[in-house]
């Protein structure tokens, strides 16, 4: 980064990815992690530039706090923020998406359905790949956090049944129906899964639907929060509390 300067590596590592993309430019371009030694209105101003000279489109932010994402902001309107958003991690409820919706920023909750945990093929028994797999890190799944979190699991199971879809659906539809501006992306490695997600696009949850839902979500509590603020050189859940509920 000192070699280039924000700016420099900013454009460095976008013309990498356009060559790999075989593209001249991008729609949307993510600073993943904000890194705390560098001015985060830098990075702001430079990809307004970017912009300016049609080399992106929109940019956005991940695993931000709403200060962050004010402060970034202010300076280059952002297009989306890619946070920690699912059943289990609603932190983004009470601060980010109200700012989303209020300024036209999208919400791209990665990890949508909890690591796959609530699929409801997870188990404290279940064994992850111990190569380049954040599960391992994630602090809902660990043994004991999953074995604690099974209520979530068997109140899907009964509106999942009810409705005729999966609980991976339901998650999904959850949160689609919730807010207009939201592009949940789940992650997979197998068919079948993938096309089970897109299904759940098709999944119609009546008002009075998501108001059961929500109010009996709100009455669990969640073991092993992981939060939505993490920053670059940071272990993954480095701020987290150890167990939460939510209200709305």
């Amino acid at each position: 980064m000192a070699e280039y300067g924000v700016e420099g590596a900013l454009r460095h590592h976008l013309a990498l990815s356009m060559e790999n993309l075989q593209t001249d430019y991008v729609d949307l371009y993510y600073l993943h992690r904000v890194n705390e030694d560098m001015a985060l209105s830098d990075v702001s101003l430079a990809m307004g530039k970017l912009i300016d000279q049609g080399l992106i489109r929109g940019w956005g932010l991940s695993q931000v706090s709403l200060d962050l994402l004010k402060e970034a902001d202010q300076v280059t309107p952002v297009s989306a923020v890619q946070n920690l958003y699912n059943m289990l991690e609603r932190d983004c409820e009470q601060t980010i998406q109200p700012y989303c919706l209020e300024n036209g920023i999208g919400l791209v909750p990665f990890s949508p359905i909890a690591s796959g945990f609530l699929s409801g093929q997870l188990h404290s028994t279940s064994q992850f790949e111990k190569v380049d797999d954040v599960r391992n890190w994630v602090p809902q799944l660990s043994q004991e956090n999953m074995d604690k979190n099974q209520p979530v699991i068997h109140l899907l199971n009964q509106f999942a049944e009810a409705k005729g879809v999966t609980t991976a659906q339901l998650s999904l539809a959850w949160m689609l129906a919730k807010y207009p501006n939201v592009v949940p992306i789940p992650g997979s490695k197998n068919r079948a899964r993938i096309l089970e997600n897109l299904a759940a696009a098709q999944v119609d949850l009546a008002p009075v639907e998501m108001q059961r839902l929500d109010t009996a979500l709100n009455e669990l509590t969640i073991h092993g929060h992981r939060g939505t603020v993490e920053v670059e050189n940071r272990q993954v859940g480095y701020n987290r509390a150890t167990h939460t509920k939510w209200t709305n």
